[in-house]
């Protein structure tokens, strides 16, 4: 896991300091060296940084620098790339980036899993290796397969490759956007690339401006991750799945192009309905796919753990994990760690209000279940309210973006995993967005199935799920105007009421788009907060394979007898705790907000102060007819971020930021 800078100047006009300061905005992404290569028209050439270890420069490699770039005479560049490295895989000086191999050099952020199977296959095509590193496997699979190696690879990546040969400048990302990139192009063609947009603003002529309208929709739907406009003006999200080539000599807009559009579902095969038999043999393959998704996944060289919430996505993989260690006869304990809200502990001289929501957001008890049964060795931190408004701002800071809410669970939990030296969690993102989670996916169900069918689910789901009542009527609702008005009409209906177009989707429909939008906001929540602290998330639910057969996977086995997530609870039976395998009411990585930002909190003047002080808030709260004193808190919490977004990127002299990495202590100012 690494951050990464791709410079291309058709007129040779970018400074070679332009290339260092972007660089170094991403030291956190990868505090273990950096390297850099740049080309001013006199030839290629690679630098190493103040940071790139001795042992590189010794190295006989192609990759081996040759010089420093604070030693290089003050120049303009027609290309560079920077890249930090955070070391996983080959830690040796041969797994130094820039890499070169013959005519092609790349700067590479992620992971291909299957480099060790990938390896073999080039190997007997002809192709010979000097490293260990996943990133070389990449190299020679585009030398041997252009653009259609993408399709190849089971991993997670952002990834720019120099082609010298072709002349061409290629950029591509991941099937679902784990990994984060972005990207500006000015007006003369002039291109630049990073793996986080504080690094583009380091960049001369990339101007901090938010874009005209976007505060005004994000206050209104939040961070759409998916989107390819963000909040600030000319920068782009490069999308999902996409590639792109820049030609050297003739140079035009960069235009992104899909690699990958999903996998192809039968709709009447997912309508297919339950079958016990069936039930157990999809099972047993969910339990292969998941096995093997972990097993590659624990290719590293360096410590690694899993964040572990107590519920059944994390808990099925830290079970995994096990598994697979006790296979291969490796003794060690698996690390696990956790956010968690003991009452009596951060709350001495507290209300009992603020006692109760800190139980409601403590997960303890689940987690502590899992560790016993697993027998783990369980990290847990609770966060402590006098260090948030420090790490609020840090955590706006590392995200470039806002988001939703504070994030001060799992950004407390990577914290914990650098502070205890761990470099890589296996964590459970993308579960609940294929397998049908999340309790409103009930709505969606109801409204499809036929009116017999709709009262047998909503009985069962009354019966298991505590406090999803109002969801249940929605959903009758919904069925009863579906049947009467036909999907068309319900849809017209529901615009026209203001109540937008979920409950008229097909539980196929809302899946799909909960994967293709909300999943990517939640990706990218994931590696921005772990990478603050130099740490690389995992996500097994993100393998291809596991993805695309829970794509084909008939809704029947998805939500069944009232339980969601039914293939994943049956596959696991025997192997996680009850309490956890068949909870009814599980939060997963709850933050206790109402504690800390309520009426009666110790940080509600610093919110209010938070919200006084910013313009921007003013003119948000003018123009939504919002009263900041009396709205609820969700929302104020939303503006708090959108508040200390606007200071730290746009106000604050010289935009210095806020330190981020793994050598930083909580609450330090």
């Amino acid at each position: 896991m690494c951050g990464l800078v791709a410079l291309f100047s058709p007129s040779a006009q970018v400074p070679l300091s332009a290339l260092l300061a972007m660089t170094r905005q991403l030291r956190h992404r990868g505090p273990d060296g950096e390297g850099f290569m740049i080309d001013s028209g006199e030839g290629l050439r690679l630098l190493a940084g103040a940071e790139t270890p001795a042992a590189v420069l010794q190295e006989a490699s192609e990759s081996r620098p040759s010089g420093r770039i604070e030693a290089a005479p003050a120049q303009r560049l027609r290309i560079g790339l920077g890249h930090r490295r955070l070391s996983i895989v080959d830690l040796s000086p041969q797994g130094h980036q820039p890499m070169r191999r013959g005519h092609l050099v790349t700067v590479f952020n992620g992971e291909i899993y299957d480099h060790v199977e990938q390896r073999r296959v080039l190997e007997g095509l002809g192709h010979r290796f000097q490293s260990d590193s996943d990133t070389e496997v990449l190299l020679a699979a585009y030398a041997q397969w252009g653009e259609q190696a993408f399709s190849r690879l089971n991993g997670m990546w952002a990834c720019v490759i120099l082609d010298l040969s072709r002349r061409r400048l290629l950029i591509a990302r991941d099937r679902y956007g784990v990994k984060p990139l972005y990207w500006w192009q000015g007006s003369d063609g002039e291109l630049a690339l990073a793996s986080e947009i504080k690094a583009l603003l380091a960049h001369p002529q990339i101007a901090a401006r938010p874009a005209e309208g976007a505060c005004a929709r994000w206050l209104q739907a939040g961070p759409e991750s998916w989107r390819s406009e963000t909040l600030f003006a000319g920068i782009q999200s490069f999308p999902a799945g996409h590639w792109a080539e820049l030609n050297l000599d003739q140079p035009g807009r960069l235009q992104p192009k899909p690699w990958w559009d999903g996998p192809q579902v039968d709709a009447e095969a997912l309508l297919r309905p339950f079958n016990a038999q069936e039930g157990d043999r999809l099972a047993e393959e969910y339990r292969s796919l998941m096995q093997d998704a972990v097993r590659v996944r624990m290719r590293m060289d360096v410590r690694f753990g899993t964040a572990l919430s107590g519920g059944l996505d994390s808990s099925q993989i830290a079970m995994l994990v096990n598994e697979d260690l006790q296979r291969r006869g490796i003794v060690k304990q698996q690390e696990v760690f956790s956010s968690v809200y003991a009452s009596g502990s951060d709350g001495v001289g507290m209300s009992d209000g603020y006692q109760e929501h800190l139980r409601k957001a403590d997960e303890s008890g689940f987690i502590d279940s899992v560790a016993r049964r697993l027998g783990v060795h369980s990290n847990l931190i609770q966060p402590r309210w006098q260090d948030i408004p420090v790490e609020h701002e840090r955590m706006i800071w590392a995200l470039d973006v806002p988001p939703i809410n504070t994030l001060m669970s799992s950004w407390h939990t990577y914290a914990l995993v650098a502070q205890r030296g761990v470099v890589v969690t296996l964590d459970g993102q993308g579960a609940d967005e294929q397998l049908e989670g999340y309790v409103y996916y009930a709505s969606n169900l109801l409204v499809q199935s036929g009116t017999r069918e709709a009262l047998a689910h909503a009985r069962a789901l009354h019966r298991t799920i505590p406090g999803i009542g109002s969801l249940l009527l929605t959903g009758l609702a919904g069925h009863a105007g579906r049947r009467v008005l036909g999907a068309g009409g319900l849809r017209a209906v529901l615009k026209k009421l203001g109540r937008g177009q979920s409950l008229g989707e097909n539980l196929d429909q809302a899946l799909h788009r909960d994967f293709s939008t909300h999943l990517q906001t939640l990706l990218f929540y994931a590696d921005k907060s772990a990478m603050a602290w130099s740490v690389e998330s995992r996500m097994p639910f993100m393998d291809w394979r596991l993805v695309n057969f829970l794509a084909q996977l008939p809704l029947a086995y998805r939500i069944h007898g009232g339980w969601t997530k039914w293939l994943a609870r049956h596959a696991m039976q025997g192997r996680l705790p009850d309490e956890v395998l068949w909870c009814r009411d599980k939060l997963g990585w709850a933050i206790p907000e109402a504690a800390w930002f309520g009426p009666s909190g110790p940080l509600a003047s610093w919110l209010s102060e938070q919200l006084a002080g910013s313009a921007l808030v003013a003119e948000l709260a003018d123009s939504q007819g919002l009263d900041l004193a009396t709205a609820p808190l969700a929302t104020r919490l939303r503006l708090l971020n959108l508040a200390v977004w606007s200071r730290l990127y746009f106000e604050e002299p010289g935009r210095p930021g806020r330190a981020l990495g793994r050598d930083r202590a909580l609450g330090a100012a």
